[in-house]
């Protein structure tokens, strides 16, 4: 009589199970190390929050000028452009933990340096120009490295929930930050709350030092130069990475800088001061949070490449509604509906990048990625100027009905977007 062996089973569906019986929060459950690069890039970003609250509100207190708050804005987010692609090179031939830990112990000096000159009262424009730049380069590389250590802690099975449940956790921190920073600064002023997101980079270098150095990585020894070129090419060949990039930029510069003018809104629209600010910076929070645990708990989307083109092209006509009202109610409404949309689309576009490029190239295309982060400025200065020109609610409204019609444009340019699945 035959005996049939039993086949071995699949490690794909291994992986599968094992992530349906973790449930909503798997990969946090399952993975240790991706844990520990959860909460680390958690408190990070609490204290990136803080730092923004708290730099914007100071600006607008030694300025008095929309023109001024923008251009914190784009100080903070010009070294994305400058530093994003030499950082996705340097990404592929470093070690990613070690890399992580000088982004994060920069930033905690960098935050040190604010809140000593604001608690001494010797802050000035530019002092915080300044530090709003350098605090951007760390973030950019600390970014660009924290994407691509996901894949290095989760098989790919589990992508889709760690990827979008680290953007939950990312929006936690816009709810939780701002809601520490907004009544810090109203408590005991601006430095009190740098002092407060420099305890917070404090706790997070404890934890990504305990996370694992990569030995094995997949170093690159390459010209310098070379390899720059090559992960440029690597997008430049793909229409999909094109159409994904390019989805990532067009509501950064177009509708993204409306977050850098939030105190005007705060103190000259809706007039709710520094807590106020606070509730509004949560309420986009919240919503974020809300889109990314949607996302995390389906195994799977179909047709995510309409989902991103119809979420995307939402999220400007619900910041439009935004721009014009005076009602704080409906402000606060339309900014969860906002973040809802907003982080839906981010995570699954971040998804879609992970899963059609190789580990080879992964820094660079994923510093390509955070290059787009960087186009912030592009829409920040332009918008606080016409914020001044034309008045806010024009300037903010005009740049979410441009970024909805450019997303239009793209679904008809490259079709291979709306065939993703």
């Amino acid at each position: 009589m035959a005996r049939h062996r039993l086949a071995a089973p699949d490690p794909r569906a291994r992986a599968s199970a094992r992530l349906g019986e973790g449930g909503l929060f798997a990969a946090l459950i399952l993975y240790r190390d991706y844990r520990l690069l959860w909460v680390s890039s958690v408190l990070t970003q609490i204290a990136q929050w803080m730092l923004q609250v708290s730099l914007g509100w100071l600006m607008l207190e030694l300025t008095n000028s929309p023109f001024w708050v923008g251009l914190n804005g784009f100080a903070s987010g010009l070294p994305f452009l400058i530093v994003s692609i030499p950082a996705g090179a340097l990404i592929d031939r470093l070690d990613r933990r070690n890399l992580l830990v000088a982004c994060q112990a920069s930033a905690l000096s960098i935050g040190l340096t604010l809140a000593i000159l604001a608690t001494l009262g010797l802050a000035r424009p530019w002092h915080l120009l300044v530090g709003a730049f350098l605090n951007g380069a760390a973030l950019a590389v600390n970014n660009a490295t924290r994407q691509t250590l996901v894949p290095t802690f989760v098989p790919r099975e589990g992508l889709q929930n760690a990827i979008a449940l680290l953007s939950a956790g990312m929006n936690v921190t816009r709810i939780v930050g701002p809601s520490l920073a907004g009544p810090l600064i109203a408590a005991i002023g601006s430095g009190g709350a740098l002092l407060a997101q420099v305890g917070c980079l404090a706790i997070a270098l404890v934890n990504t030092l305990q996370l694992p150095s990569r030995q094995d990585t997949t170093r690159v020894r390459l010209p310098f130069l070379r390899n720059l070129a090559e992960g440029i090419d690597y997008v430049r060949r793909s229409s999909v990475l094109v159409g994904l990039m390019l989805l990532a930029t067009i509501p950064t510069i177009l509708v993204f800088p409306y977050i850098q003018l939030l105190p005007v809104y705060a103190r000259d629209i809706l007039g709710v001061g520094a807590s106020g600010l606070g509730l509004l910076y949560t309420a986009g929070g919240l919503g974020a949070l809300t889109g990314s645990l949607f996302i995390a708990g389906f195994r799977r989307i179909e047709h995510k490449g309409r989902f991103i083109l119809v979420t995307t092209f939402v999220y400007g006509l619900i910041i439009i509604v935004f721009a014009y009202s005076t009602w704080l109610p409906l402000s606060l409404v339309m900014l969860v509906l906002g973040g809802v949309l907003g982080s839906s689309y981010m995570s699954i576009n971040n998804t879609l990048l992970h899963l059609n490029v190789t580990d080879e190239v992964r820094g660079r295309v994923m510093g390509i990625y955070m290059l787009t982060w960087g186009f912030m400025p592009l829409g920040a200065l332009p918008m606080g100027f016409l914020g001044e020109q034309i008045g806010v609610p024009h300037a903010v409204a005009l740049g979410a009905a441009l970024s909805s019609l450019a997303i239009l444009a793209l679904a008809v340019r490259i079709p291979a977007l709306r065939a993703l699945r």
